[in-house]
């Protein structure tokens, strides 16, 4: 009997490290999980900050188009899009600015197309619709200040669901900017595996 006990002591501490090892195992999906969702927010981020960093050093580039004029007079309503003009702006981004993915340049061009519509309802309107703002900005901000802000600020929200994300971006803690606000929006797709900018801003 007093044999028995240390055998049955040993068995017992064997299964246990067995069953330790096996609940290890079941636990690693979850583990890739968690390494997947933080490896997806890192990208994300570096998306973002690397297209805003361009942007705010080739920002006379984006526009130095002239995606629309006057029908009558230069600079004076009623306007019209410029279209063939558009096709070479978007061109332009396409080869030029790897951030921005094939969704971003539909929901722009759908956004040229209200445009249009709306320059023949308003046609006195001297501020042309819809360029009254900076589309990549989604403000009247500078792209620098819009960049600095990004970089300073510690108020991420990044998420993620299957190939598709939102990151809300809060204003930092500083004297520059609004406290509370939200500095950006941005809606992201996986395109052929990469993160890409879809949609900036919620409006």
């Amino acid at each position: 009997m007093k044999k028995f006990i240390p055998i049955l002591a040993a068995a017992l501490f064997f299964l246990a490290c067995d069953n330790k090892k096996n609940s290890s195992k079941e636990s690693q999906p979850g583990s890739d999980i968690t390494t997947k969702v933080a490896n997806d927010s890192s990208e994300i981020r570096n998306v973002i900050i690397d297209f805003y960093t361009w942007y705010a050093g080739n920002y006379s580039r984006m526009t130095g188009y002239q995606l629309y004029s006057g029908i009558k007079k230069q600079d004076q309503p009623p306007y019209k899009i410029n279209w063939p003009e558009v096709e070479r702006y978007q061109a332009f981004i396409r080869d030029s600015i790897p951030q921005l993915g094939e969704d971003f340049l539909v929901n722009q061009k759908n956004m040229f197309r209200k445009c249009d519509s709306a320059f023949k309802v308003d046609l006195q309107d001297e501020i042309p619709y819809g360029f009254d703002y900076d589309w990549f900005t989604n403000n009247q901000e500078s792209a620098s200040y819009l960049l600095d802000g990004i970089k300073a600020s510690g108020k991420w929200i990044i998420s993620v669901k299957d190939n598709t994300a939102a990151v809300e971006i809060g204003a930092p803690d500083d004297k520059n900017y609004l406290a509370g606000s939200l500095l950006l929006f941005v809606g992201l797709k996986k395109e052929n595996g990469q993160w890409k900018i879809a949609q900036i801003g919620n409006d």
